[in-house]
C-alpha cells in the first residue's frame, strides 16, 4: 500500500470463522473507506452478521487480521476499538430514561458532568427527540426507541457505527421514514458505518456500497447499481431483484442458447406486456403470451403472464390500459442473464443488436 495513502476505516484480510463443522466466514476479504455507509447484505445464515460482530470485537476470528484506520486490532478489545453499536432490538436499558440511556456511554469515560449535559442535548436535536429526555423507553415508539439508540452509539464519538439489522423490529412506515433518515444524518455525520440486512431494498435505498455475502464467503463488493446491472456471480444474479429461472431460455424467440449446461434469469424490467394491438415498440418482434396473475402494487400493477410454458413477471403503470387474467398479450423479452457454470452474461435479443424493431 501506498504510504502516503489514506488507509481504509475497516479492512478485513483472509478471515476464516468456525462454529464446530459451520464455517461462517471463509476467506473473507473486505475494505471500506472512510465515510461510506456500507451495508452487508445476504440471506440468513449468510455470515454477515458474524462479519460485523468480529469486526465489533464481540467474536474472535479464528484466522486472519482485522484492521480499523490501518491498525490491527485482532488482540484489542471491543471497548477499546471506537465502536459505536446499534443492535436490532434496540437494547436501551428501560430502567433509565432517555437522557441516562444516551448518557451512559459518557460516564462510563467519566466525562464531566457539562460535557455530558452539552453532547446529550446536542444529540438530541440530531435525532429530533428534544423533549423526550424524561421519558422511558416503554413510553417510545420503535422510530423514537431506535434513534435514541443510534444517539446512544454515536455520543461517545466513536470512529465506526456498526448497526445490526437497524429497521427490523419497526412497521413498515416507519421503516421507510428511518431509512431515508439514516442516510442524511450519517452523511451530514461523515462517521464510517456498516449496517446488517437481508432486505435487498433497503440496502440498495440506503448503502453507498454493497457487500454480498452468501455461504461465509464474500460474493460481489460495489455500488448497488452495479451490483444490479452487472452481478457478478450467479448468487448475485439470482438474489438481486425480483428475479425468475428459466432452464430453457432458446425457446424464446430471436434467443440462442449457450449451451446445455446454462440456464437464464431474467427480470421484471427485463420483459413488456402489450395489450394486443396496443401501439408499441417491438410489437412485430413478441410473442403471444396469457395474463396468469394481475396485482395492484400501488404505483404500478404487477403482471404475471404465461409465456411458452414459463411463468414471467413485469410491471406495468396504472394508467396504462389495464389488461385481465386470461387475456392474451404481445409479450416481449428484452434480454436476460445467461448462467453457465460461475459465469454470468447479459444476452439481448436479437432483434435489439439488428436494429431490426418495427414501430
Amino acid at each position: 500500500m501506498n504510504e502516503n495513502a489514506t488507509p481504509n476505516s475497516v479492512e478485513l484480510r483472509g478471515i476464516n470463522k468456525y462454529y464446530g463443522d459451520f464455517a461462517a466466514s471463509r476467506d473473507v476479504e473486505l475494505s471500506v473507506a472512510k465515510g461510506k455507509l456500507v451495508a452487508l447484505l445476504g440471506p440468513s445464515g449468510s455470515g454477515k452478521t458474524t462479519i460485523l460482530r468480529m469486526i465489533a470485537g464481540l467474536e474472535k476470528q479464528d484466522s486472519g487480521d482485522i484492521l480499523i484506520d490501518g491498525k490491527v486490532v485482532n488482540d484489542v478489545p471491543g471497548s477499546e476499538r471506537g465502536i459505536g453499536f446499534v443492535f436490532q432490538s434496540y437494547a436501551l436499558f428501560r430502567y433509565m430514561n432517555v437522557y441516562d440511556n444516551i448518557a451512559f456511554g459518557l460516564k462510563v469515560k467519566k466525562k464531566s458532568k457539562d460535557e455530558i449535559d452539552a453532547r446529550v442535548k446536542e444529540l438530541l436535536k440530531l435525532i429530533s427527540c428534544e423533549g423526550l429526555e424524561k421519558r422511558y423507553p416503554s413510553q417510545l415508539s420503535g422510530g423514537q426507541r431506535q434513534r435514541v439508540a443510534f444517539a446512544r452509539a454515536l455520543a461517545p464519538n466513536p470512529r465506526l457505527l456498526l448497526l445490526d439489522e437497524p429497521f427490523a423490529a419497526i412497521d413498515a412506515k416507519v421503516r421507510l421514514e428511518l431509512r431515508s433518515w439514516l442516510r442524511q444524518t450519517i452523511n451530514r455525520l461523515g462517521i464510517t458505518s456498516i449496517f446488517v440486512t437481508h432486505d435487498q431494498d433497503e440496502a440498495i435505498e440506503v448503502a453507498d456500497e454493497i457487500i454480498v455475502t452468501n455461504k461465509g464467503r464474500v460474493e460481489q463488493i460495489g455500488p448497488p447499481k452495479e451490483l444490479y446491472a452487472k452481478p457478478a456471480t450467479p448468487f448475485v444474479a439470482k438474489f438481486i431483484g425480483n428475479s425468475t429461472i428459466i432452464e430453457d431460455y432458446g425457446k424464446f424467440r430471436y434467443f440462442k442458447s449457450r449451451g446445455e449446461s446454462s440456464y437464464a434469469i431474467v427480470r421484471p424490467e427485463f420483459v413488456s406486456v402489450y395489450k394486443r394491438g396496443e401501439n408499441k415498440y417491438y410489437q412485430a418482434s413478441a410473442e403471444e403470451g396469457t395474463v396468469v396473475d394481475v396485482a395492484f402494487r400501488g404505483s404500478n400493477m404487477e403482471i404475471r403472464v404465461d409465456l411458452l410454458g414459463s411463468t414471467l413477471s413485469t410491471l406495468r403503470g396504472i394508467n396504462e390500459p389495464l389488461v385481465e387474467v386470461g387475456e392474451r398479450v404481445d409479450v416481449f423479452v428484452h434480454r436476460l442473464f445467461t448462467v453457465s457454470d460461475d459465469n454470468v452474461a447479459i444476452l439481448e435479443n436479437e432483434t435489439l443488436r439488428k436494429e431490426s424493431v418495427v414501430l
